[in-house]
This record gives structure tokens, C-alpha cells and sequence, in this order.
């Protein structure tokens, strides 16, 4: 984007556009149908509409060991590809280098790689256009040679969400796959490059020594050797996306369920589920024993939720004062 105008990233693209505007409408920056999308999925304020707010943790012991908070968003996927509710889902994992990058997988034995939070986004849009070309083991083994016939879940920060959301009111292909939209909280995100220049600034801890980074307040790198630092998380400031800083989203008010770990007890994740089929497929979660939801005493249950309802839209404001 420049001034609000989407950029061809390079002249093939540019010779390529038939000019239909499609990317400026589905782009998560453009305003020009929030007010259609915003009545469509009934939000009314920064939050979204809601149905249930509440906190649970993983049942599932291989996803307990790996797991940086609740374990949640693997455990929907597992139950998903477990129930043949979905044929594939696009989530994230890290390469060699601890880049991002999106990846569409088609078993649930694939899952672990994709566990945890990962700080530097990666297109998880992208990969909706590689569902034309389905891998032959795949038609084989699951029956699928067409990609009417896929039913995908999707695992995306809020402007992802906003953007496919976008494909599907517009009918733009093939965002008709998508059955389950998950979002992730997100305040905001790294570019990776100069995430890990201002890391190893600080730290004189290489990139390749890192095994794994999350935030609590401030943010916290793990080697390889098992050494945990701390790092002020006021310093990665020149390492923001600047897209991040005109965000107004924060738990991903259009997905079908949103998790994060902000206000979520220890060991759990928060849980936002936004409409039937996500309060629905939650339900089957808790009553079949994939996830346990946190007890809060029935006369502190109102104050509880209503707590961090308000909460999200604390940090939702200080994202806008950004």
C-alpha cells in the first residue's frame, strides 16, 4: 500500500491486472464495504458481536507438552480433522531461518509443527490460490480431486480475517473452502528481519541459537541452551509493521472463533466464539473431552466475562493511541 493505494509488486503483476478492483475492495486496509461487512456480521463496536467469553486449556497431552498457553487452536484443528469436519487446514510455522510462513496441511499429524505463537505474520491468504492444484497423494487418499469439493480451516491474525471475510461477502474465490475462520488475538506483529537485528542487538543472541520467543508484558527470548532473557519490549518498536500502527482490531471480530492469551488464567487461552457454528463446534470440544474450560463461580460469571469484554477493549484502545 502507498497512500492507501495498493502497489503491483512487480511489473509482471502490473501487466497481468484486468483492473477489476478486487484487491482494493478484499485489501484489510480499504474502508469502502466495512459498513456492508460490519452490518452483515452484526458488529457494532470494537469487540464484535459475541456469544460466549471464557478460558479453557487443552485435554490433549501431545499438545500440553508443546503448547505456549492453552493449546487451544491445535486442539480445534485436531478435533476438526478428527471428526472429518475439514479436509485440510492453512496454519503457520517457522523455517530454518525462524521465518513465518503459511502452509497448508492436509493431516492432522501435522499439526505439532504449527503449535505456538509466532510474532512476524505470514500471508495466510496466500495460499488459497495453491488449492487449485491439489497434491496427487492427497486426491489418492481422501477422494478430493476438485477444489469445490475442500472444506478448509484457516488460523489468521485480525486483517487476515478481515480480508477473507471480505472474499467471501464479495463471492471472490476460493474463499467459498473456508468452513472455519479462527482468529488469533494480535496487538501487533515484527517484521522478522529487523525483529532479530534488534534481538541479537540486545541480546548477542543469534538468530540460529533461539529456540523459541513469546510475550508476557515484555518479550522473552528461549535458547537453545535453555537461557531465558528478557527483553523491553519498547525496544522492538522500530521493528513493527507499519500497517500495525493504524490497526483498530485486536481479537479479530469477524472470525468464527477468536483465541489469545491476554486475560486468560495461567496454562489457558481466552476464548471469544462469534456465532453458532463456532459456539457449536466449541460445545463438542468441552462435552467430548478435547478442552476444559475454566471454572468461574456461577455468582462471579457476569462480572468475570464483563471483565474481559472490557479488557479487549482496553488494549483495542491503546492500539488506536498508538
Amino acid at each position: 500500500m502507498e497512500n492507501h493505494i495498493p502497489q503491483f509488486k512487480s511489473k509482471q503483476n502490473a501487466d497481468n491486472c484486468t483492473e477489476c478492483g478486487v484487491c482494493y475492495f478484499i485489501c484489510p486496509e480499504t474502508e469502502i464495504i466495512m459498513d456492508k461487512l460490519n452490518e452483515f456480521y452484526c458488529v457494532e463496536d470494537e469487540v464484535g458481536k459475541w456469544v460466549d467469553v471464557f478460558a479453557a486449556k487443552t485435554t490433549q497431552e501431545d499438545i500440553q507438552k508443546i503448547a505456549q498457553d492453552g493449546g487451544i487452536v491445535t486442539t480445534i484443528l485436531k478435533y476438526l480433522f478428527d471428526k472429518h469436519k475439514i479436509d485440510a487446514a492453512i496454519v503457520s510455522e517457522y523455517n530454518e531461518k525462524l521465518e513465518t510462513e503459511p502452509k497448508i496441511i492436509f493431516e492432522k499429524e501435522e499439526l505439532l509443527k504449527s503449535s505456538g505463537t509466532r510474532y512476524s505474520i505470514s500471508s495466510q491468504v496466500l495460499p488459497l490460490k495453491d488449492l487449485y492444484n491439489i497434491p496427487l497423494e492427497v486426491q489418492e487418499e481422501k477422494g478430493i480431486y476438485d477444489i469445490d469439493q475442500l472444506r478448509i480451516a484457516i488460523v489468521a491474525t485480525p486483517c487476515q480475517v478481515r480480508a477473507i471475510q471480505k472474499m467471501k461477502f464479495l463471492n471472490v474465490k476460493p474463499a467459498h473452502v473456508v468452513k472455519y475462520i479462527i482468529s488469533l488475538f494480535c496487538f501487533e506483529n515484527f517484521d522478522h528481519d529487523k525483529l532479530y537485528e534488534i534481538l541479537e542487538k540486545e541480546t548477542n543472541v543469534k538468530p540460529v541459537d533461539i529456540k523459541e520467543t513469546y510475550i508476557k508484558k515484555n518479550f522473552f527470548i528461549v535458547t537453545k541452551d535453555n537461557r531465558e532473557i528478557e527483553v523491553n519490549i519498547k525496544k522492538l518498536d522500530p521493528s513493527v509493521r507499519s500497517t500495525c500502527h493504524e490497526c483498530d482490531e485486536f481479537t479479530g471480530r469477524f472470525s468464527d472463533i477468536s483465541v489469545g492469551s491476554s486475560g486468560a488464567p495461567k496454562g489457558h487461552s481466552m476464548v471469544i466464539t462469534r456465532n453458532e457454528k463456532g459456539r457449536k463446534l466449541i460445545n463438542e470440544l468441552i462435552s467430548q473431552n478435547y478442552i476444559e474450560q475454566y471454572v468461574v463461580p456461577d455468582d462471579k460469571s457476569i462480572e468475570w466475562t464483563d471483565g474481559k469484554v472490557k479488557l479487549f477493549k482496553r488494549m483495542i484502545s491503546l492500539k488506536s493511541k498508538k
